[in-house]
């Protein structure tokens, strides 16, 4: 399974998401000789897939936690702003006397 890179979304939505699920999918791919494939989220598991994050195009990422829970939901994966303003010079006009 791929990482989503930041060209699969909108431009406009500077925040995307990915689930807890797909973070264990992403780190147990990555490390296939485990004695046992990775269940819970764990640090490692935040890291690996902030560093992958980062690899793939995204400004950054951040740790979703469940609101009652507590427990991590999944990640957002956050685009870099580009903006379409451009200054404009605008020369000071005297102010009247």
């Amino acid at each position: 399974m791929k990482f989503p890179k930041p060209g699969v979304t909108k431009e406009k939505e500077i925040v995307t998401m990915i689930s807890a699920e797909r973070m264990l999918i992403h780190y147990n791919q990555a490390h296939p000789n485990l004695a046992s494939p990775a269940k819970r989220i764990t640090q490692k598991i935040i890291d690996h897939t902030g560093n992958i994050a980062i690899a793939a195009g995204w400004a950054g990422a951040a740790v979703a936690k469940d609101a009652i829970t507590g427990h991590t939901s999944g990640m957002m994966l956050l685009r870099e702003r580009k903006t379409t303003i451009t200054p404009d010079v605008v020369a000071p006009k005297a102010l009247p006397r």
